[in-house]
């Protein structure tokens, strides 16, 4: 009995006692809504110092900040560009910019957005971006001015092309590509310092609306897919330029390019503006 008592004074039943609903889980917040947009959603400022040169060399203090990109048309964007400051001052007048912050490729490339659409809509697009640490004694960045590329398109379409090394040191020929204005060379490996050994790579340069391609790709005669290591490199002119380069036998005039493409894109910069920010 007194186990019996102890647990009814445990668990006390009150007869009518209106019955308790689950909280309903807190709703997660989504960045689809409203214009396109950046905002400041955090900042770090590392300082080092040392007197071993040669850490000193590799050490480098830097202002971090991270944005989010929002709005109703996140999910549409494919690709992206770097958050580029025109002006970036503290309060003591310090500017965190000079003549070599950024590269020209650093203004004018682009990189496939990786992350998926649903990903975009529940999280939004993070860009962050590394300068100058403030002057010593700074509050806050007195002005912050800047936007950042995007790329914005629907679906695209694929379009195989074959033998595209029939192209070397040419603009490929293909009606579908002069319809959207699409016009890509294949760049002599001459071009460039230090090619692969082997001449076993393939660079393009995208002379008009290098914007419209999502991805290349390559197959084999039987469809199957051919390994190629994708990195960008920079010719002898300047120009910044993806490269494709193959192990083994696969490069032939066997090999067909697949491009996927998008016939019609967006092209848009969204403008970051802020006064009297905070300095952590």
């Amino acid at each position: 009995m007194f186990c019996l008592s102890l647990l009814l004074l445990l668990v006390p039943q009150v007869a009518g006692a209106p019955v308790q609903e689950a909280v309903p889980p807190t709703t997660q917040p989504t960045y689809d809504e409203g214009p396109l947009r950046a905002e400041l959603i955090a900042m770090r400022e590392i300082r080092f110092t040392a007197t071993d040169p040669e850490m000193a060399s590799r050490l480098r203090s830097e202002l971090g900040m991270q944005f989010r990109v929002r709005g109703e048309r996140i999910a549409q964007i494919v690709k992206q560009g770097n958050l580029i400051f025109t002006d970036l001052v503290d309060d003591t007048g310090e500017s965190l910019l000079d003549p070599n912050t950024y590269s020209e490729a650093d203004k004018t490339s682009t990189r496939i957005v990786m992350v998926p659409p649903e990903r975009l809509r529940t999280d939004g697009l993070i860009v962050t971006t590394r300068n100058k640490p403030s002057a010593r004694g700074a509050k806050v960045l007195a002005k912050v001015l800047g936007s950042i590329r995007l790329i914005l398109a629907d679906q695209p379409e694929k379009y195989t092309l074959v033998n595209p090394l029939q192209f070397y040191g040419k603009t490929i020929e293909d009606p579908r590509l002069k319809q959207l204005g699409i016009e890509i060379e294949l760049v002599p490996l001459d071009q460039i310092d230090n090619p692969p050994p082997g001449n076993r790579g393939i660079i393009f340069r995208y002379k008009a609306k290098g914007e419209h391609i999502q991805r290349a790709s390559f197959v084999d005669g039987a469809m199957k897919p051919i390994a190629a290591r994708e990195t960008t490199i920079t010719t002898k002119a300047g120009d910044p330029c993806p490269m494709y380069y193959f192990e083994g036998t696969a490069f032939n005039d066997e090999m067909q390019l697949v491009l996927e493409v998008h016939p019609q894109v967006d092209d848009v910069r969204v403008p970051v503006e802020l006064d009297n920010v905070n300095l952590p």
